[in-house]
């Protein structure tokens, strides 16, 4: 990370998402469900944000979508403006899979403990598992599950092979696969530098994945749909539907 390209927009961004981290970890104890964190994250937190940034977000595809369902959504990874443009143009609510050290960062780590996130202990593939279960448990009851298959960011802007864990998680739970692609994110902040440049990211949304009638052994198969789907999406702008 190139901390000489840190720029003041970049700084007010991070010191809003600390004030906010901090007012949901409080909103967390008041409400152990997490739904008024989940609330405050896409109507405070993320907005705001954005805003801050001068970042903008054009949706494609979301009026089709039954919005009161859960899904794990499986998005291509470009920035750190990710999970803030999902959680702002997303109209549900939503939670996510983060390694386990960022639990451990001050105010930030600790507001992602209190309202029900899930860590994801990458040091061995049983804890990995592990916190497989643990998600399908509950996302069977909602909100949706925000996952990014590609495991990190891209360093580059292309999509990156997926992994499979996101693919076994919708199975277990019996939740459709929701396609998303990101476009635009890689440009205004790149992997390797913090700095925040304004401009606007399209999101492309496809058409859900219905898993209630695999098995852990369509896995590949699923993750294959889910990876042309985004990929498609990502190279033509437009919502499509996913390959039978």
């Amino acid at each position: 990370m190139n901390w000489r390209t840190l720029n003041l927009r970049a700084v007010v961004m991070f010191f809003w998402t600390l004030v906010w981290s901090f007012i949901g970890m409080i909103g967390s104890f008041l409400d152990p469900s997490g739904r008024t964190y989940s609330f405050m994250a896409r109507e405070g937190w993320s907005k705001e944000t954005l805003w801050l940034g001068g970042i903008r977000a054009k949706v494609v595809g979301k009026e089709k979508i039954d919005w009161s369902k859960p899904y794990v959504i499986c998005a291509n990874h470009q920035s750190q403006l990710d999970i803030p443009l999902l959680f702002a143009n997303l109209p549900t609510g939503m939670r996510f899979l983060a390694k386990r050290s960022l639990f451990f960062i001050p105010i930030f780590g600790w507001s992602l403990y209190v309202s029900g996130y899930i860590p994801v202990d990458r040091s061995s593939p049983a804890k990995a598992r592990k916190s497989l279960v643990a998600a399908a448990k509950r996302i069977k009851k909602g909100p949706s599950l925000l996952v990014f298959p590609e495991g990190t960011r891209s360093p580059d802007g292309a999509i990156l092979p997926f992994k499979s864990g996101a693919f076994m998680l919708a199975i277990s739970a019996s939740v459709p696969v929701l396609p998303v692609a990101i476009r635009g994110s890689y440009e205004l902040v790149p992997k390797d530098r913090l700095d925040v440049r304004p401009g606007t990211v399209e999101l492309i949304v496809g058409d859900p994945i219905e898993t209630d009638t695999l098995t852990l052994q369509h896995k590949e198969s699923l993750k294959k749909r889910a990876h042309e789907a985004v990929s498609a999406m990502f190279q033509t702008g437009q919502p499509s539907a996913p390959v039978s």
